[in-house]
């Protein structure tokens, strides 16, 4: 299997590529690699580019979730509020802190 992280930098931040983006009546659901969960350290930074756009006309209260195989990540801001599609407005480099353990993925900063 292909690792399917590149790092950005010499200190070795992962960076990951959105494949995909699917709307639900619930959620907005952005792929990622096939265990793209797995091979992310257990907590640390990681970059997420999103070269797919959110559909336009898609509603801006929906929240959005990270999926890779059959595994599916809620993001929080800092204070653990979700985030919705209002908070991803476009494609772009977003950063994000990773704890496995606790089962964490909270959107720092963006940028475009």
């Amino acid at each position: 299997m292909i690792n399917p992280f590149y790092f950005s930098n010499r200190g070795g931040v992962p960076k990951i590529d959105v494949q995909g983006v699917t709307v639900t009546d619930t959620n907005v659901q952005f792929a990622l690699p096939a265990n793209a969960f797995r091979f992310l350290p257990e907590n640390g930074l990681v970059l997420i580019r999103v070269g797919v756009a959110i559909p336009t006309g898609t509603t801006a209260t929906l929240p959005v979730v990270f999926t890779s195989n059959d595994s599916t990540q809620a993001i929080t801001d800092v204070g653990a509020a979700e985030i919705t599609v209002a908070d991803i407005p476009s494609t772009g480099v977003y950063l994000f802190f990773y704890d496995k353990t606790g089962n964490t993925m909270q959107l720092l900063s963006r940028t475009v």
